[in-house]
């Protein structure tokens, strides 16, 4: 009887010694242990020295994806350069605005096709505000956002994801449901919403000579998790010293900012750090790859 009671103990023991390994396996499984960040470039194709600085980011720097801006001047350089670097991660950065003084671009599409999305010259809307009051349709907006898509696919470019230019396709509710609409259909997850904390490394607003300082702080402090860090690369150019940000809010003289987010993202400091921390880049075609990616 002794040793049938010993039987049963062992037995119970031994169960609870797996139960406790498969939770704490579990929670080991659930919890991330990795840092991981993806850097993402806005505003591709909106000028050459902005393609330039795309180039060198990725090439030189820790840049993982860069989105394009199908409408503007300098798309079809971008893509261009895209076709010759295969291994570069790009999306459709979705646009509807056009908030340059001075420097501005139309849809895709014909302009009376889409007529609630432009002012009398046929141009996007400087700001969101110009934007809505203009009372823009959704059926519109879906029609431009698949053109862009569409055309970006034309030129033979490998897309990765897609996310949105400024807040005007943000703010409401039906145009984020146009663009998760299409990001289903294309197969194309949506910055931003695949789990990453976009507000840790959120460095816009910080002044050019703290950029690199402040990301430094960031990646010394970070803890296990997804993260999202977006930059807009530009350089200290005459054509960027002539962009003027027509939006009440906008930064003043934006190719400082710009410039120093490229500095800032190459610099040897930062990548010995994300050595150091054993911090894994990673970009929206790492993700889909490794089927982290969902959509609704």
């Amino acid at each position: 009887m002794k040793r049938f009671s010993y039987i049963i103990f062992g037995l119970f023991l031994a169960i609870t010694l797996v139960w406790i390994e498969a939770g704490n396996l579990a929670r080991t499984a659930s919890e991330p242990q990795l840092i991981e960040l993806i850097v993402r470039g806005d505003d591709m194709g909106m000028t050459q020295a902005a393609n330039e600085a795309f180039e060198i980011a990725f090439s030189k720097g820790i840049l993982t994806t860069g989105g394009l801006l199908v409408p503007a001047p300098w798309f079809e350089d971008a893509a261009r350069r895209c076709r010759q670097n295969w291994q570069w991660s790009v999306g459709v950065h979705l646009c509807v605005n056009a908030e340059w003084k001075d420097y501005r671009w139309r849809p895709v599409l014909p302009f009376d096709l889409v007529p609630s999305l432009v002012d009398e010259d046929g141009y996007f809307y400087p700001t969101a505000k110009a934007f809505f009051s203009a009372s823009p349709r959704v059926a519109e907006v879906e029609r431009e956002l698949r053109a862009q898509i569409d055309r970006a696919l034309s030129r033979g470019l490998r897309l990765d994801y897609l996310d949105t230019h400024m807040d005007s396709l943000e703010t409401k509710e039906e145009f984020r449901a146009v663009v998760r609409k299409l990001a289903k259909e294309y197969g194309l997850p949506v910055s931003g919403e695949c789990g990453e904390d976009r507000e840790f490394f959120d460095i816009y607003n910080v002044l050019p000579e703290q950029k690199e300082k402040v990301l430094i702080e960031k990646l010394m402090t970070a803890k296990p998790g997804l993260y999202l860090l977006v930059v807009h690369p530009g350089l200290d150019t005459p054509e960027e010293r002539a962009i003027v940000d027509l939006n009440p809010d906008g930064l003043q003289n934006v190719y400082k900012y710009r410039s120093a987010e490229v500095r800032a993202i190459t610099t040897l400091k930062v990548k010995k750090i994300i050595a150091r921390r054993s911090i894994k880049l990673l970009s929206y075609r790492d993700l889909r790859e490794q089927g982290r990616v969902k959509f609704d």
